[in-house]
């Protein structure tokens, strides 16, 4: 008869090994750390939106750059909020 650590549940111990789905790693085991305000990105201004604020790309998020950057800027930004899959920020300087 073989053991197993859960006696509820045999195959809880094996579950990732024989699953035809991958294992999903989180964003902290994936060594991707999160966006918080204050960071610095350098990023390049794609679009402007309906307000005037610049708009970039970064690990698929979107980015509203506040400061006057136009489309093809490349420009370093500080984030002041991260709103689910939105990042507000402001330009520090122009690279």
């Amino acid at each position: 008869m073989t053991r197993y650590r859960n006696r509820k549940d045999p195959y809880s111990r094996d579950i990732y090994r024989y699953s035809i789905y991958p294992r999903i790693p989180k964003p902290s085991e994936a060594g991707e750390r999160r966006l918080r305000p204050g960071d610095v990105l350098e990023v390049e201004i794609v679009d402007v939106d309906d307000k005037g604020r610049g708009v970039a790309k970064y690990r698929n998020l979107r980015v509203l750059v506040y400061g006057g950057a136009t489309v093809g800027d490349k420009v370093r930004v500080r984030v002041e909020r991260v709103l689910g899959e939105q990042v507000v920020a402001r330009v520090t300087e122009w690279a």
